[in-house]
């Protein structure tokens, strides 16, 4: 099935890092966090080239950037075979944020036809995801928070 993604806001990497020990590593929308589970998007490819759209450039390995938090030193552990939590860059966050509603037709019409949805990308779906996608930035912003990425097998 490939890897899963959740995305949500916190107000650190410590509350982060807590909630992770506290239960037993579940994705963090199924407790206190506002987030979102899109599953097959993940942050530096995909939602990297939704992005490069926003931005008015062309998409880069350096676009998105995301570090790994959880678990703690998981660089170093080859044996750990997920799930991880990825702080991304307030800039993404911003980007996000700041799509306005305007561009979310034509930005979903673009980002459907990338290559990693295989000729399935779905324009109508996307431009929902877009919606959830600014909402949720927004509200992070708003609270001086940071956007994660949950991801696992």
């Amino acid at each position: 099935m490939g890897v899963l993604y959740d995305y949500f806001r916190a107000p650190s990497v410590a509350a982060v890092r807590a909630h992770m020990d506290e239960n037993e590593a579940d994705s963090p929308l199924l407790g206190d966090f506002d987030g979102l589970a899109l599953k097959t998007i993940d942050p530096g490819v995909i939602l990297g080239q939704l992005i490069a759209f926003a931005m008015g450039r062309e998409w880069g390995t350096d676009l998105v950037d995301d570090r790994l938090v959880w678990p703690e030193d998981g660089e170093q552990d080859p044996e750990h075979e997920g799930p991880w939590v990825t702080v991304l860059d307030d800039r993404v966050r911003d980007v996000l944020a700041g799509i306005a509603t305007e561009r979310v037709p034509e930005l979903a019409e673009r980002w459907a036809t990338v290559e990693e949805f295989g000729g399935f990308g779905d324009a109508g779906y996307l431009r929902e995801v877009i919606t959830d996608f600014t909402a949720l930035a927004t509200r992070a912003r708003e609270q001086g928070e940071s956007l994660y990425c949950w991801m696992t097998l």
